[in-house]
C-alpha cells in the first residue's frame, strides 16, 4: 500500500505569520471523515503521512484552532473548486487565511543587556525606515537618489492602526512601560487599547488565552502597558515583542517621533518609578514615522469624441453607443491625485468582452498608467494630477478595439502603509458601447 506525504504551512494572509497549534484535517473528495489530521508547529508548519489503498487521493483541507475555549474553523476549502486531484507522492501546500492566531517565536529570547530598541512596524523592520538622525523623514523604504533602483513603494508614509514592536534587554529592570509620541508640540502618551494572547499548555490540549495589556493606571503612573515575558514568562505569545497598537487616525498628518519610558517597582513595593538600568539605544531606541491618513482623488471627469482628425470634440455620456472610425479619437480626462504627495500609481484600463483589455494602453497626450517609480526625487513627493488620454481609431483598429460594450476603469493607490499593506486606494468606472464604422 503506497504512502503519501503532505507538508506545508498555515499562515495569516496579511502578515504571513504562521498559524500556531492549529489542527489541519485532510479530506478525500466525497468523504465525511478526514483521512488524517495533524497539529501545526509554532511557526505554522506541518508534515503528515498516510497510506492509500487504490490510485491517488483527491484531497482538500480544513483547519481549526482552539480560541478562547472553543474549537473554531479558520480555513475550509470548497471541495467543488479547491480539491487537488491525483496528488503526487509528496504534496506541498500553503494555506492562507484571514482568521486564527499566530505566535512569533522569540528565538533565543531577550538580549542579555539593558538596552531598549524598536524592531519593526508591522512587518517592516526599523532598518527599512528612515528614522535615524535629525533629518530623518520617517518614511518606509527610503529612496531619493535617481541613480538608485526605483520602486513604486519607496518613501512610504504610515497610516491606520500600527503594530509597533520593540525589545527590552533582560537586565533593563522594566516592570511596566509607556509609549509617547511628539510632532514638535510636546510629548503625549499613546493610550490605545492593546491586547495579546499566550498559549496555556494543559494535558489533553491547551488553549490560547487573550489578555488586556493596557493602558492602565498603576503605582502613580497612567497609560501603562504590560510586558508579555513579565506576565507569563516562558510561554509562547502571539506577538512577544508587540509594545503598542497606535491608532494614527487620531493624530494629524505629520512627522512624529516615538519614544519609550520604562518603570520599575520602587522600594515601597507599590510606587512605580523610572528604571535607572534602562538604556535607550542611540540609533533605534527612538522612532520617527511619517503619518498620512488623507484620502486620494480618483475620478473620471469627462469623455469626449472627435469624429475626424483635428475635428472638434463633443461630449459622450455614460451608456452612449458611440460610432468609432479609423479617424475618430476618444478622449478621457481624469484625475488621480493626492494632496499630500504620496500617490503610488494610477491606471486607466479599457475592458471589454470576456476579460479582454485594450493593449497597449495609450501614452498620449499623457500616460494611461504611471507610478511613483518614475517620479522619485529629493522631495519624496508625487501628487499626480489631472490627465488627458486619447484612444485613436487608427492606433486601435477593430482587431484590438472591436465593436463591444466597454468598461473604462480608473484605479489608483497611495503609498501609505499600515506596516503590512497599502491602505488607501480608489476606483472610478464608466461604461459606453463602441460601434466600429
Amino acid at each position: 500500500m503506497p504512502t503519501f506525504n503532505i507538508q506545508g504551512r498555515v499562515q495569516r494572509r496579511s502578515s504571513l505569520l504562521g498559524i500556531s497549534l492549529a489542527k489541519v484535517q485532510v479530506f478525500q473528495l466525497g468523504q465525511v471523515a478526514p483521512i488524517v489530521e495533524t497539529p501545526t508547529a509554532l511557526d505554522g508548519s506541518f508534515n503528515v503521512s498516510f497510506p492509500w489503498a487504490s490510485g491517488r487521493p483527491d484531497v482538500h483541507f480544513k483547519v481549526t484552532q482552539r480560541i478562547d475555549g472553543a474549537e473554531q474553523v479558520i480555513y475550509n476549502e470548497n471541495p467543488a473548486t479547491q480539491t487537488r486531484f491525483n496528488i503526487a507522492d509528496v504534496l506541498s501546500v500553503t494555506l492562507r487565511t484571514d482568521e486564527g492566531l499566530s505566535a512569533v517565536s522569540p528565538g533565543t529570547g531577550r538580549p542579555y543587556d539593558t538596552l531598549f530598541v524598536f524592531t519593526r512596524v508591522g512587518v517592516i523592520g526599523v532598518n527599512q525606515i528612515d528614522t535615524v538622525g535629525a533629518a530623518a523623514s520617517g518614511y518606509a523604504f527610503p529612496d531619493t537618489s535617481a541613480a538608485a533602483p526605483n520602486s513604486a513603494d519607496a518613501n512610504a508614509p504610515f497610516g491606520g492602526t500600527l503594530d509597533i514592536a520593540g525589545w527590552f534587554g533582560a537586565f533593563a529592570d522594566v516592570y511596566r512601560y509607556k509609549v509617547q509620541y511628539n510632532d514638535g508640540s510636546g510629548w503625549h502618551d499613546v493610550n490605545d487599547p492593546l491586547s495579546n494572547s499566550y498559549y496555556d499548555f494543559a494535558l489533553g490540549g491547551g488553549n490560547w488565552v487573550t489578555m488586556a495589556m493596557g493602558p492602565s493606571t498603576e503605582g502613580g503612573q497612567t497609560n501603562l502597558y504590560k510586558l508579555p515575558y513579565v506576565e507569563r514568562p516562558g510561554q509562547p505569545w502571539i506577538f512577544p515583542d508587540l509594545i503598542a497598537r497606535w491608532d494614527s487616525n487620531r493624530v494629524a498628518n505629520n512627522l512624529y517621533a516615538l519614544r519609550i519610558q520604562g518603570f520599575k517597582v520602587a522600594s515601597d513595593g507599590t510606587t512605580l518609578v523610572p528604571s535607572t538600568a534602562l538604556i535607550i539605544d542611540p540609533s533605534y531606541g527612538n522612532l520617527k514615522l511619517r503619518i498620512d491618513n488623507s484620502p486620494l482623488v480618483v475620478h473620471i471627469n469627462s469623455i469626449q469624441r472627435a469624429s475626424t482628425p483635428g475635428g472638434s470634440f463633443a461630449p459622450v455620456s455614460v451608456c452612449d453607443i458611440v460610432d468609432f472610425g479609423s479617424g475618430s479619437t476618444l478622449r478621457f480626462q481624469f484625475e488621480a491625485s493626492d494632496a499630500q504627495g504620496h500617490l503610488k500609481a494610477y491606471s486607466l484600463a479599457a475592458m471589454f468582452g470576456h476579460n479582454q483589455n485594450v493593449s497597449p494602453p495609450p501614452t498620449t497626450p499623457n500616460r494611461a498608467s504611471d507610478s511613483y517609480a518614475s517620479h522619485i526625487d529629493a522631495t519624496r513627493h508625487w501628487n499626480g494630477g489631472t490627465f488627458t488620454v486619447d484612444y485613436g481609431g487608427s492606433a486601435y483598429p477593430p482587431a484590438s478595439m472591436p465593436t463591444c460594450a466597454y468598461q473604462f476603469r480608473l484605479g489608483a493607490t497611495k503609498r501609505t502603509t499600515n506596516g503590512y499593506v497599502n491602505i488607501f486606494s480608489g476606483e472610478d468606472t464608466v461604461h459606453i458601447t463602441l460601434r466600429r464604422v
